[in-house]
């Protein structure tokens, strides 16, 4: 059996280990903190901190096969790339990549550099879409409706030009000279811009070109996940992340059935194939949902971070529950099929099942 060891025990670590379960996999955790969110979720758990201990981190490389940075720890990922050549396997990381893509503003100056459409900075009409620099995803953001707000911003804060539209993503592995790009998804926010929901999509070429043209420039050699705004503006680059996605994988895997654990280890050893269009034979949501007023609603994935284990109570052929614990309980229902019908009865049969675990009235799709 194939082993692979994670560094980080949060979201992306549940999203690694969810997959690499899926493929077979052995799933050694290593966590600082002596109770990790996904402990429940890996086969065997060490605590300790790789900066402090890298003996222990050497001896576990001995052990798997690979290691994946699960964590954006900005410290741990440099100690990790000034050790890797100490380690016993290879690290399933893009660590140049990365430091391309953990900035916002150095990453923007790389899709200017190679003509990929993206909003535009510092724009004179509101309102202003402001992120933070380094920040993942949609953490920090928010909107300036009007030129007064600007004023004090901290100068470190990246304004753009605020763009209406569906926010798309798009996951790239690359072996350093092939990029396989995977499956276009459509990622589902709620008013602070947090995802609590990702679907499948259509076969999107404008996007698929960017996406590898992005991977390309970078010789990429692990994986990348693009996220764009597809507005009546045009198709815009809003950030990349050369680091494992979380909930997007998921759906993949299930829309396609290809496991981007398994990809990733195969750009670390016998490379892989381009592919200029990827079938999804499945429809599929990916949500998360909390109890409130008697009733399960939509709620983001950042909440999840918070809680204090996240386990599955609940497995079928097209279907899946997981509980997040903590100050808000939230639900993770995966549900797919082979038609969107099928989806559907999947889908009310989860609700029905959390409704009932929670003592609620069911709720209808």
């Amino acid at each position: 059996m194939r082993s692979i060891a994670i560094v980080g025990g949060k979201l992306q670590g549940f999203e690694v280990a969810y997959l690499a379960k899926k493929a077979g996999m052995n799933v050694v955790l290593i966590d600082r903190n002596n109770n990790p969110l996904i402990k429940n979720m890996v086969d065997d758990f060490y605590c300790f901190d790789v900066i402090r201990n890298p003996e222990y981190l050497i001896d576990i490389s001995g052990m798997v096969e690979g290691i994946i940075p699960v964590n954006e720890d900005l410290d741990t990922i440099e100690f990790l790339k000034s050790i890797k050549n100490e380690l016993e396997c290879p690290i399933l990381f893009d660590f140049d990549a990365y430091h391309v893509s953990r900035d916002k503003k150095r990453s923007k100056e790389y899709f200017r550099s190679i003509d990929v459409p993206t909003p535009l900075d510092n724009p004179t009409v509101p309102p202003f879409f402001v992120k933070p620099p380094c920040q993942s995803s949609s953490m920090g953001t928010f909107i300036i409706y009007d030129n007064e707000g600007l004023e004090g911003l901290n100068p470190s804060m990246l304004a753009e030009e605020y763009l209406p539209g569906d926010v798309i993503s798009l996951e790239v592995v690359g072996d350093g000279i092939n990029f396989a790009v995977i499956k276009e998804t459509k990622v589902h926010v709620d008013d602070t811009y947090d995802c609590h929901m990702i679907t499948p999509i259509g076969h999107y070429p404008a996007f698929r070109d960017i996406s590898h043209k992005l991977a390309k420039n970078l010789n990429l050699r692990g994986i990348m996940d693009i996220e764009a705004i597809d507005g009546i503006g045009g198709l815009k680059v809003i950030e990349i992340d050369a680091r494992f996605p979380s909930q997007t994988p998921t759906v993949v895997y299930h829309s396609t059935g290809i496991n981007l654990v398994e990809l990733l280890f195969d750009a670390f050893s016998g490379g892989v194939q381009e592919l200029e269009r990827v079938f999804g034979n499945n429809h599929c949501i990916f949500e998360h949902l909390t109890p409130e007023g008697g009733k399960l609603v939509p709620i983001g994935e950042h909440m999840i971070s918070q809680g204090s284990d996240y386990s599955e109570i609940y497995i079928s052929e097209g279907l899946e529950i997981f509980e997040c614990k903590g100050k808000k309980n939230i639900f993770t229902l995966i549900s797919w099929g082979c038609s969107k019908d099928e989806m559907i009865i999947n889908r009310q049969k989860g609700l029905d099942i959390v409704s009932e675990y929670l003592g609620f009235d069911k709720q209808e799709v």
